[in-house]
């Protein structure tokens, strides 16, 4: 399984047209194989950074998403939108766990 994480740093005053564009390419990107979990969301204290979160089963469904209309729309509707590049990392996972139970976490158990 694949992990990607990235950082996009977008202009503060087209920061709603950046949310609507990556909602649409979430949205798009969760429908194709091989995408277990891809999201955008904004940071808490540095408005116009966003952060992407993302699981894919293998490197074949990764480049498949990099081949797709759903990217090369976001790419198309991005760049005029940044303030700098975007960093993208990708970690190749072997395993991963739920630290606790399935259920609601309590106060004594959130860091």
């Amino acid at each position: 399984m694949l992990v990607v994480l990235g950082d996009v740093y977008a202009q503060i005053p087209r920061r709603e047209r950046v949310r609507e564009l990556m909602l649409a390419t979430q949205e798009r990107a969760r429908e194709e194989p091989g995408c277990i979990a891809y999201a955008f969301a904004e940071t808490l204290d540095d408005p116009g950074h966003f952060m992407t979160v993302q699981q894919w089963r293998d490197h074949a469904a990764l480049d498949e998403h990099y081949r797709s209309p759903a990217f090369a729309d976001y790419q198309a509707g991005i760049g005029e939108s940044l303030v700098r590049t975007s960093e993208l990392r990708v970690h190749e996972v072997q395993a991963g766990y739920v630290p606790f139970d399935a259920g609601p976490l309590g106060p004594q158990d959130v860091d």
